[in-house]
């Protein structure tokens, strides 16, 4: 607890946290009141009216549930961090039997902080399977975020549907006139091409999330 605080003060702040943390609405003096197990809301008010002085909380005058928390009762300021549920569709490289991700049910999700993918319009995952993406520190096991799209630029890492294969793969792209090349991201792995009509780019890799003692271990 910060020395200038009070244990009402704390709790007060803690109590704030913890219910913007949780994406509630900011809680009325009321509901401070029964949270704090004050007497009256006139208690909440002095101390809502300390902590606004001393830069701790802010507030819309004369508007309910409108306290804004600058600052947690540690003293560091206050951000409100999102989080953001991507779905796990699978393994890659591996086949999903169908040429789009319309209708493919994840078999889990992901939270990530917002601060990791401030745009989560689109967002899926795949976990890697495989070394073929090993050269780029993309090991078995680690989790790739994708973004849906259909366009590729050269030198992108994305994710392909291969039509005569009926398969998908995550590789780097590169075209040559009407012909798309794929990369692995392994030396000992050989360059392949096919004509641009049996690609189809499914999605970009955004985001690479490894797993520290896996990568230990290798």
């Amino acid at each position: 607890m910060t020395p200038s605080l009070s244990v009402p003060e704390t709790k007060l702040l803690d109590t704030l946290q913890r219910r913007l943390d949780a994406q509630a609405p900011s809680p009325t003096f009321e509901e401070l009141r029964v949270a704090l197990r004050l007497t009256s809301k006139n208690q909440v008010s002095q101390l809502v009216a300390g902590l606004e002085q001393r830069g701790y909380i802010a507030r819309a005058a004369g508007r309910k549930r409108t306290l804004t928390l600058l600052r947690g009762s540690d003293g560091r300021p206050y951000h409100l961090t999102r989080v953001v549920h991507v779905p796990l569709l699978g393994l890659a490289p591996a086949s999903f039997g169908q040429d789009t991700l319309d209708g493919f049910a994840p078999d889990e999700y992901l939270a990530l902080t917002q601060d990791l993918v401030p745009d989560e319009t689109g967002l899926y995952a795949l976990r890697v399977s495989g070394d073929s993406l090993s050269d780029a520190h993309i090991n078995d096991g680690d989790l790739v975020v994708l973004r849906q799209q259909q366009e590729a630029s050269d030198g992108d890492l994305v994710q392909v549907w291969l039509r005569r294969e009926d398969a998908a793969t995550v590789k780097r792209y590169f075209r040559q006139g009407k012909i798309i090349w794929l990369h692995p991201e392994n030396r000992a792995l050989k360059p392949r091409c096919y004509p641009e009509e049996d690609v189809r780019v499914q999605g970009k890799v955004v985001l690479v999330l490894r797993s520290l003692e896996r990568a230990l271990a290798a």
